[in-house]
């Protein structure tokens, strides 16, 4: 058995079941045969591949493979598992690396220090040497992957490794010896730190619980709503833990980020956070930009955990409740804790929260609000949004209705244009029950656009929303922040119609004149079963109001 062949059966063995990616001159070492244990998906850039791993591994806890050749392929893959690393995907990134006795990084062509380029990026990165490496070191890549703060894994395999033969009872006995990884458990909550946390929200007049999105990895999501019913306090969450406690729950007032003022076009975080004395924090993630700066910094700060994840002098929680997240939860929910009352401020939030549109009048409002209403609608209760970067994600993470974990997602860390393409063809082919919008700025879809190919070639029955302004919409309102009127030499484009690109790529098209028109264009799109790309001009408001840091 070839050394290829025997490392895709291994990767099958452990548990990786796709791959996504292109091939390069390693094409000659390197075989993807289905019968090998491992389906290839051919990609026209690398970084759609690495996303459509990132986004695979978050959809089914389990990791996913992209692979690329040596040189400009991993490098184009990088920002692909970076992604991956800061919104704590399972991965694994494959790249080949020109032949060892060839190797002189920066000289040879197309040679560079694949594990060194990559460590800083990656939870764990090595090179195979050796046949054995593939027990003694492969499993553990695998591993760390899924293990606490989930992330890529980076494998660099030399050319002339891939060539090798190796014996065929060689290769049986390791095959025989490998079995699928399983995410490691967290260890069970010290019982004097849960009794220190409890006695802190009995003690505390209006607590507040706020979400990350470690909830919905560890599976905590009907213990955090038992918690939150137990002692009737309000619930917020990251835009990457949108859905683990569905918004149109009693408890539940809003995603937040530092846009919440600006999409609703008034001072609410002010209101939100003025009179809470007590945050709850339950699988907080710092980096999911929820940050405590905008509660101010400076309030009675819990974080139920389970796993630690470090920050120093950025931030530092006043009491920590490390352990399993529902295990934590659960002997919470046992203490004899008292009711809250909610503030009046919040009742009011609550009200304007569920009624998901800015407060003015409606000549003064642009479409994006009723754009994001029709998406969220369009999808019903467990069809999945895929979000791309750019101000519309701003306005989609924090009016879109999300009431299932992992049915609204986003670079929500990274923050990588061209998220939303290959974010949705992976949620298609992990869940192609479900209806899946990928909703993208015509700036960050122009730079995965060329994948329209793929999702016509897969016949992936995805609809991509397009929102079209000519601009990098985020940038001008980061402009406007500093200055009268945005450059448009650093943020407009000329114009593109997307629908034509569509036909071009093979995937059906609409263009929308009138947001009255796009329910149903959405559910004829979604009816359709074919991959469909829908156009439609947006304005933003860029005097959004006054910005938190």
């Amino acid at each position: 058995m070839r050394f290829d062949e025997l490392f895709l059966r291994v990767m099958s063995k452990l548990g990786v079941t796709k791959c996504f990616g292109i091939v390069g001159g390693e094409a000659e070492a390197i075989r993807f045969n289905k019968s090998f244990g491992v389906d290839f998906y051919l990609t026209r850039h690398e970084f759609v591949a690495g996303v459509m791993a990132d986004v695979a591994g978050r959809l089914t806890g389990k990791p996913h493979m992209c692979s690329a050749t040596f040189g400009p392929g991993l490098t184009n893959i990088a920002t692909g598992a970076c992604s991956g690393m800061l919104d704590r995907s399972p991965m694994i990134v494959c790249s080949a690396q020109i032949p060892r006795s060839q190797v002189k990084f920066n000289l040879t062509h197309q040679c560079i220090d694949n594990v060194g380029l990559m460590s800083g990026i990656t939870k764990s990165s090595l090179q195979l040497e050796t046949v054995q490496d593939l027990t003694a070191r492969l499993p553990g890549a695998l591993q760390c992957s899924i293990d606490e703060l989930p992330g890529p894994a980076y494998i660099s395999i030399p050319v002339d490794l891939m060539k090798e033969d190796v014996p065929d009872d060689t290769a049986f006995a390791i095959l025989h010896q490998l079995q699928s990884s399983v995410r490691g458990k967290a260890a069970v909550p010290s019982s004097d730190d849960v009794a220190l946390v409890a006695a802190a929200i009995a003690a505390a007049s209006h607590p507040m619980i706020v979400l990350g999105n470690q909830v919905i990895r560890e599976g905590a999501e009907e213990n955090v709503r038992c918690f939150a019913e137990k002692i009737n306090a309000p619930v917020i969450c990251s835009l990457a833990a949108k859905g683990a406690l569905p918004e149109d729950h009693p408890q539940f007032l809003t995603a937040a980020n530092k846009y919440l003022d600006g999409v609703y076009r008034r001072p609410i975080l002010g209101e939100l956070f003025d009179q809470v004395d007590l945050m709850i924090l339950i699988g907080y993630d710092f980096g999911e930009d929820l940050k405590p700066s905008l509660w101010g910094g400076n309030k009675p700060t819990i974080e139920i955990n389970s796993f630690d994840v470090p920050m120093g002098e950025v931030f530092q929680p006043d009491l920590r409740c490390r352990g399993n997240i529902a295990h934590n939860l659960d002997q919470l929910t046992n203490y004899p804790l008292p009711r809250k009352v909610w503030m009046e401020s919040h009742n009011r939030l609550k009200h304007c929260f569920d009624q998901r549109r800015p407060v003015s009048h409606p000549a003064e409002l642009t479409d994006i609000s009723r754009i994001i209403a029709a998406a969220s609608d369009s999808l019903g209760r467990s069809g999945i949004m895929c979000s791309d970067v750019g101000l519309h994600k701003q306005y989609a993470g924090l009016l879109a209705r999300t009431y299932r974990s992992n049915r609204f997602l986003c670079s929500n860390v990274c923050g990588s244009f061209g998220f939303g393409l290959p974010a949705g063809m992976a949620a298609k082919m992990c869940h192609p029950e479900e209806r899946v919008l990928a909703i993208c700025g015509d700036g960050g879809f122009h730079s995965t656009s060329q994948d329209l190919e793929t999702l016509a070639r897969y016949s992936l029955p995805l609809v991509v929303l397009v929102l079209s302004d000519s601009a990098f919409g985020l940038i001008k309102y980061y402009q406007k922040l500093s200055q009268s009127e945005p450059d448009r030499n650093l943020t407009g484009f000329g114009h593109v119609d997307f629908t034509q690109l569509a036909a071009a790529n093979g995937v059906d098209s609409t263009k929308v004149e009138d947001v009255t028109e796009l329910p149903v264009v959405l559910e004829r799109a979604f009816r359709s079963g074919r991959p469909h790309l829908v156009e439609m001009e947006v304005k933003y408001d860029y005097d959004l109001l006054h910005h938190v840091a």
